[in-house]
Order: structure tokens, then sequence, then C-alpha cells
């Protein structure tokens, strides 16, 4: 059999191709939700938080799931003017980051509070966590830390900085801080709560 074999690709490079494609797919819009972000177009309107950070609970199970991560939200109901779509990203993107860093046979878990007329969601795991030094540098486009690469998931970079751009664009703040017991808990904090 002569067949030229290299015109008939294998299973294999056939899902490589795929997953590049996907990752140049997802890479595209993130760039696109930084210009986005940096043009300064959101469009706020009065959206269910705790609804919101339910359904990202909801679908991160499924990446989670891979990974033997399990997810536990606690929500109560609050209501808050945001852009949903780039909130929404945001939240994700900080939840997924969650999730590739948690050991199997741990929890990521997404908490929402209420004080004060603003809402915190906060995003934790028991993962590697990082240097304290370098805790501000997380949010900075393009920035990997060297204790948090992951071959599985080489990605850009962008995730969090679009999470720090989009929370700021609502007037609000993201902070990280290593937990107790080892891990990082990741805090987006809103001002435009509903409090009535």
């Amino acid at each position: 059999d002569h067949r030229d074999l290299h015109s008939f690709p294998t299973r294999r490079s056939s899902d490589l191709i795929e997953r590049e494609a996907e990752r140049l797919g997802a890479l595209v819009r993130e760039i696109l939700t930084l210009e986005r972000l940096g043009a300064g177009v959101i469009e706020p309107r009065a959206i269910a938080l705790g609804e919101l950070l339910r359904g990202v609970g909801e679908d991160a199970r499924f990446e989670a799931r891979e990974r033997d991560v399990e997810v536990v939200v606690e929500a109560p109901d609050a209501t808050i003017d945001a852009d949903p779509e780039l909130l929404r990203r945001a939240i994700e993107n900080v939840a997924r980051n969650a999730i590739r860093f948690a050991p199997a046979g741990t929890a990521v878990e997404l908490t929402l509070t209420t004080a004060g007329g603003a809402a915190s969601v906060t995003v934790s795991d028991r993962g590697p966590g990082v240097p304290d030094h370098e805790l501000a540098r997380i949010f900075e486009p393009m920035v990997r830390l060297e204790a948090h690469r992951d071959p599985a998931h080489p990605g850009a970079g962008l995730g969090l900085a679009i999470a720090q751009r989009a929370v700021e664009a609502h007037g609000g703040a993201i902070r990280a801080r290593n937990r107790d017991g080892g891990g990082l808990e990741v805090t987006l904090v809103l001002t435009n709560l509903h409090t009535s």
C-alpha cells in the first residue's frame, strides 16, 4: 500500500487541530473583550447577581468534573447594576482559573456576600496559591507566573486581566490573597448594589 499517509489526518492530529482552533477562538474573544473594555463600552442594567453566579457555577461544573473538582456555590438573591455579559465573563475567568489549579478531590467555592451597598463575589480554591510578592501581577495581561504554568492549559494570560478591567469598568475592585491552609482567594467587589 503506497498511499500517502500524510494525506489522511489521524484522529490524534484532528483532535489537535480542533483544540488549537478552540484556543485561537478563545484568544480572539479575550482580545475583543479587552478592546471593548478599553473603549469603555459597557451596557449596565439591573441583573440578578445571585442567579448569574449560580449559572456560572453550573457551567463551571462541566470543566471541574473532568478534573475531579467540586464547585460549591453560595449565592443569596441580590440585584446589581452591571453589564451582564462582561460581569459573567469576569466571574467565569476567575472560576476557570481556580478550577485549573485546584487539586483533584478538592472544591472551588463561589460565594456572594452583601454589605453596606456593596456586593462581593469570592472565588476560593485549594491550589498552589501565589507568592505574596507576585499577587498583584496575576492581573497583568500576558503574565503567567512560573508556579502557575500548566502545560495542559497554556492560555494567553488574559483571563484575570479581563476580570480586573471588567470589574474596574463597573467602578469596583478586585483583589487576591493566599488562603490560610493553602490556596488562592480572589474577591470581586462591586459597589452598585440595589439596597431597596
